[in-house]
């Protein structure tokens, strides 16, 4: 192994007790997002253990921190992120216990080799990843954090190894139906139902599908409908996502979703409440830095698996990380055919074999990390990448 492969390997030997029991305690206290007091303040506490400079809260966020360390130049600067919040109901059915593990096995394991370069390490916590839009790394971004970063970096579990999935843009539109109550028998003719208007407009969507390009989505939930089974509803209310591969399309079908709206507010003469908010970006990933890290991994003895031709694509705040500094998310297996958002895979997220595919990813991610650092050459080919797309 080479010698800075094995240093690292060396040093999270010695920290794998700490790195186990972190992760252990994220996975059994899931927090939905920005309420994630006790899983961020468990990582700061740790940084700070080890010399990390840390500001907790940033950015006037109450679970977001950003912990620094820096020998000698305060450039190149490396940020490894961490991503914190569980699902409603679900937990860490996306495993970000082992996301937030492997940003700070990362974040250690780069501290300990910057005595032999110039340069500085950021551990960023970004919380409520989940929440499609307004997330964690969106306002962080907004609030300038990413200015003085070179690249970004973190890694994913899966059921697959891969480099550089998909990343779809997501925007969101958030409308409320007001109509008028009635009974529902004596007098349903002298009411305007809301409902109707959310069904007509769950329908406009189910056919406008068929003319969509392949690569966009249509989904919708959290619907709310006001009034008892005896009386023709006055107000109802839905949350419907939009995603394509690039930004330009996901708006020009954000439109679309508009006008079905739009037009189930004319069927049933309801008036529309609506809000358009833009979401996570589609991730432009770098892809040098994205070759660094699967020479790295796979000197590790992981394969790489081949993309799928069909589906297997989500969204993520990285893709708006992306847009202002180099960046890559590459993914690690925990288990053969889990699936993010299931049962299946926040069981498979807590088991020592996934514990044990973190830390190779991990490794992989301080290495990618040194080579930039020690190799300016190498950054700015990330750079220049970066900038010419």
């Amino acid at each position: 192994m080479e010698a800075t492969a094995q240093k690292i390997h060396e040093y999270i030997n010695h920290i794998n007790d700490e790195l186990f029991g972190v992760n252990r305690y994220i996975y059994q206290n899931p927090e939905v997002g920005f309420q994630e007091k006790k899983c961020s303040l468990k990582l700061v506490e740790v940084l700070r253990k080890h010399a990390f400079e840390v500001t907790y809260p940033v950015a006037g966020i109450d679970t977001a921190f950003q912990a620094t360390f820096s020998h000698g130049a305060k450039t190149p600067h490396i940020a490894v992120l961490a991503e914190y919040d569980a699902l409603p109901e679900i937990g860490h059915a996306c495993g970000h216990n082992l996301i937030a593990t492997a940003a700070l096995g990362a974040g250690l394991s780069i501290s300990q080799l910057l005595s032999s370069v110039q340069g500085k390490v950021s551990v960023i916590g970004t919380p409520a990843e989940e929440v499609l839009s307004n997330s964690g790394k969106t306002q962080l971004l907004k609030a300038g954090l990413f200015n003085d970063i070179d690249v970004a970096m973190m890694v994913h579990p899966h059921g697959n190894t891969w480099l550089d999935r998909p990343f779809l843009s997501v925007d969101e539109v958030s409308v409320r139906f007001l109509g008028k109550s009635s009974h529902a028998a004596s007098s349903p003719y002298l009411g305007i139902n809301a409902y109707d208007a959310i069904q007509l407009t769950f329908i406009g969507l189910s056919f406008l599908r068929q003319q969509l390009r392949q690569d966009a989505k249509i989904h919708w939930g959290d619907i709310k409908v006001a009034g008892s089974k005896n009386v023709i509803p006055d107000a109802s209310s839905a949350t419907i996502n939009v995603r394509a591969l690039d930004d330009q399309y996901t708006k020009e079908v954000r439109g679309k979703v508009v006008n079905c709206v739009k037009g189930a507010a004319l069927m049933t003469g309801c008036t529309a409440d609506y809000e358009v908010a833009e979401g996570y970006r589609a991730m432009k990933y770098n892809r040098h830095m994205n070759k660094l890290f699967g020479e790295n991994i796979r000197g590790l003895g992981v394969v790489i698996d081949e993309l799928p031709k069909h589906g297997e694509a989500a969204s993520t705040d990285m893709g708006n990380v992306s847009l202002v500094v180099p960046s890559i998310q590459p993914f690690f297996k925990i288990k053969d055919g889990v699936t993010p958002h299931t049962v299946e895979f926040r069981e498979a997220a807590g088991t020592e074999a996934a514990f044990e595919a973190m830390l190779i990813a991990t490794r992989a991610m301080a290495k990618t990390a040194f080579d930039l650092l020690s190799t300016p050459e190498w950054l700015r080919q990330a750079r220049n990448e970066f900038e010419s797309t």
